[in-house]
């Protein structure tokens, strides 16, 4: 009788705790994060859709990719972005991210501290300035969460001045239970070194930085983040012939499995924070 009364006790009390915890942090825990690289050619664009319902967009493609951009936004049911990053004002990551922001309501948008003059920066804070959005300054240290289990954090950049722009780009890992994803924008090896100091590096996935070129991606770099998988957002027959011959020998020398989306279109990765798995979207 008192082990039937001690196994009582011990019913109710699990069935309180259930209680307690709400439902959506429930749910929240073990509903998938997706992470949607986009194909927008010799450019950038990544959506992430959190198991909460928030979203984040990092860059906003080239010039003419805005339609494009929007058109898959609204297929994946999104109508408002939380969390918005301009990884740094090259023309590959800002292109059409005003008409991108012009169409979906933002909560917050970050971008580095270097002011650029070109058509596509200003054209992108007349959209800001124009819906009084509020602009952050992306760097390292910055960290914020996108409901119960996922967590964001920007690795760089963490100095004042580079030589190259594409070393201001801010350095994204995101981290889903025991999965993490290492979203390199165009940093070269310059940011590298510097990420490296900090440490913290280790990924399951590594989007590449700079479109697969030799200016990063360096062994010293994967082997810290000993990802089994790259992502490489590159143009098809472009002109640069991205992505190098060096970082795809280093690639196949560590053995990872490559996903392009000049190959294979928008890549869609989807983590249960335990395992990842990839699906492709090829539109052309």
């Amino acid at each position: 009788m008192k082990t039937i009364n001690k196994l009582a006790v011990f019913c109710l009390s699990f069935m309180l705790v259930l209680t307690i915890i709400p439902q959506e942090a429930r749910a929240d825990w073990f509903d998938p994060l997706t992470i949607h690289f986009l194909d927008v050619g010799q450019a950038d664009c990544i959506l992430i859709k959190a198991p909460n319902g928030q979203t984040m967009l990092i860059d906003g493609g080239d010039e003419h990719d805005g339609d494009k951009i929007i058109s898959y936004l609204e297929k994946e049911g999104v109508t408002h972005l939380d969390i918005v990053v301009a990884t740094h004002p090259h023309h590959d990551h800002i292109g059409s991210l005003d008409d991108v922001i012009r169409a979906f309501p933002v909560s917050v948008l970050y971008m580095p501290n270097l002011p650029y003059d070109t058509k596509y920066y200003h054209d992108l804070f007349r959209v800001i300035n124009e819906k009084q959005i509020p602009v952050d300054r992306a760097k390292a240290g910055v960290n914020f969460k996108m409901g119960f289990s996922v967590k964001v954090e920007m690795l760089a950049p963490k100095g004042s001045y580079y030589k190259h722009i594409n070393d201001y780009s801010a350095v994204i890992k995101i981290k889903h239970g025991k999965k993490n994803f290492l979203l390199m924008a165009d940093a070269g090896a310059e940011e590298e070194k510097e990420i490296l100091k900090r440490g913290g590096v280790k990924a399951d996935v590594i989007k590449l930085g700079h479109h697969g070129a030799n200016t990063g991606t360096t062994m010293e770099f994967l082997k810290k983040v000993k990802a089994k998988t790259a992502v490489i957002s590159v143009g098809r027959n472009n002109p640069y012939q991205f992505p190098s011959k060096e970082v795809m020998y280093r690639l196949e020398n560590r053995k990872m499995t490559v996903y392009r989306t000049d190959q294979l279109g928008a890549i869609i990765a989807t983590s249960n924070g335990k395992k990842i798995l990839f699906r492709t979207n090829v539109l052309h």
